[in-house]
C-alpha cells in the first residue's frame, strides 16, 4: 500500500477582497480533499482560474492576506516521522521548519523571482544563511556546482547575474534553488509556462530525473494535459474550486469519467490526427458568485435538472479513483 506523506482534508478558502466599498469572498478552493503518496507525481489540471495555484499556496502554507483558509486541515509527515498539521503552525514556524527543507515551491513565472542585483552564487548562499545552515566555502561551491549540473547548467553560471542568462536558464536556476536541500515534497506551479516547447521538455525531464533519483514526491500544476501525460502518476482535475475527478493518469486518459475531464483530453492534438479539435464552449464561472449545484453545469453537454440545483456527490471507484458527477449516481 502506498504511504501518504501529505493529506488535505476538506480544505476551503479563497480571497477576501474589496469591490468598490463592498467586501466580497472569491471562493477559489471549495471543500478539497486529496492525498500525496510517497515517491509519486500528483498532477493538478484545469483551466486558468480554476483554483489550482490557490490550492498550491494553501498546501505550501503561504497564507498571506487577502488569501484565507476558512476550514479544513493539511497534514504532512516530515523526515523524522512527525505528523504536523501545517495550517496550525505559525508562518514563522513554517518558514524555518517546512519551507525548502520539507516542502519546496516553484512559483509561476519563477524566472522573474531572482534578485537582479546579486550573482547566482550569492542567491544560493542566502538560502543557507536564512536557515542558519553553516557550510564552508569549498563544500558550498561543490554543492552549488552539483545542483547546477543536475539542471543542465554550465559552471560559469555561478558568477553570472540573472540578466546575463536566458529565460530558460533562469528558470532552471530557480528550480535548482527549490531543490537545494532535497525536499521530500516539491510543488511546481506551471514550471514551464514561459519557455518554448524544446526548453519545456528539457526542464520537465530534468525535474523528472531529479525526483526519481531522490525518491521525492511532486505536485505538478499545469493547464497543459500533455505535460500531465508525460509526468504524472495520478492526476486530479480541478474545476471552479472543486476536484471533480482523480485517478491513475493512465486510467483517466484511457477512460475519463467527468465531462470536463473528457473535454480537456479531447482538446489534445494527436499525432497523425487531422480532424479539427473542438474547444469547450464558455469559460469557468465567476468565483465570487458561482452557479448553484454542479459548477460545471452551464457548460456541460449532459447537464440534468438536478445538476442545476444540487452539488454532485463523490463517487468512489476505489481509494485513489473518484468522480463528482450526477451521471454516475446509481450506475456504479
Amino acid at each position: 500500500m502506498p504511504v501518504d506523506i501529505l493529506t488535505v482534508n476538506n480544505l476551503d478558502g479563497g480571497y477576501e477582497v474589496f469591490v468598490g466599498k463592498r467586501k466580497v469572498f472569491v471562493h477559489a478552493v471549495d471543500n478539497v480533499s486529496l492525498t500525496l503518496h510517497e515517491n509519486e507525481v500528483l498532477g493538478i489540471a484545469g483551466e486558468s482560474g480554476c483554483g489550482k495555484s490557490t490550492l498550491a499556496k494553501m498546501i505550501y502554507g503561504a497564507i498571506i492576506p487577502p488569501l484565507v483558509v476558512r476550514s479544513g486541515d493539511i497534514y504532512i509527515t516530515t523526515r523524522n516521522s512527525a505528523n504536523l498539521k501545517l495550517n496550525r503552525l505559525s508562518i514563522d514556524e513554517i518558514r524555518k521548519r517546512i519551507w525548502w527543507l520539507e516542502i519546496s515551491y516553484i512559483p509561476q513565472n519563477s524566472m522573474n523571482v531572482l534578485n537582479p542585483l546579486k550573482r547566482i552564487k550569492d542567491q544560493f548562499l542566502n538560502v543557507f544563511k536564512y536557515h542558519d545552515i553553516e557550510i564552508d566555502k569549498e563544500d558550498f561551491m561543490k554543492h552549488l556546482r552539483e545542483m547546477l549540473n543536475v539542471m543542465g547548467l554550465p559552471p560559469e553560471v555561478i558568477n553570472a547575474y540573472p540578466h546575463q542568462l536566458s529565460g530558460g536558464m533562469r528558470q532552471r536556476v530557480v528550480i535548482a534553488l527549490s531543490l537545494l536541500f532535497n525536499p521530500r515534497i516539491v510543488i511546481a506551479d506551471e514550471p514551464t509556462t514561459a519557455v518554448d516547447v524544446v526548453t519545456q521538455r528539457t526542464i520537465l525531464s530534468l525535474i523528472k530525473g531529479w525526483r526519481e533519483n531522490n525518491k521525492s514526491s511532486l505536485i505538478l500544476i499545469s493547464h497543459d494535459m500533455s505535460v500531465h501525460a508525460y509526468m504524472d502518476d495520478r492526476i486530479a482535475i480541478m474545476y471552479a474550486g472543486n476536484i471533480v475527478e482523480i485517478g491513475n493518469v493512465f486510467e483517466v486518459f484511457k477512460e475519463p469519467l467527468h465531462p470536463y475531464t473528457k473535454a480537456l483530453i479531447d482538446s489534445l492534438i494527436r499525432k497523425g490526427d487531422r480532424t479539427i479539435r473542438k474547444g469547450l464552449m464558455g469559460q469557468p464561472p465567476d468565483l465570487i458568485n458561482p452557479p448553484p449545484g454542479c459548477r460545471f453545469h452551464p457548460r456541460c453537454p449532459f447537464a440534468m435538472d438536478i445538476c442545476r440545483v444540487k452539488e454532485p456527490p463523490t463517487i468512489f471507484l476505489d481509494k485513489d479513483r473518484y468522480v463528482k458527477c450526477w451521471l454516475y449516481v446509481n450506475t456504479r
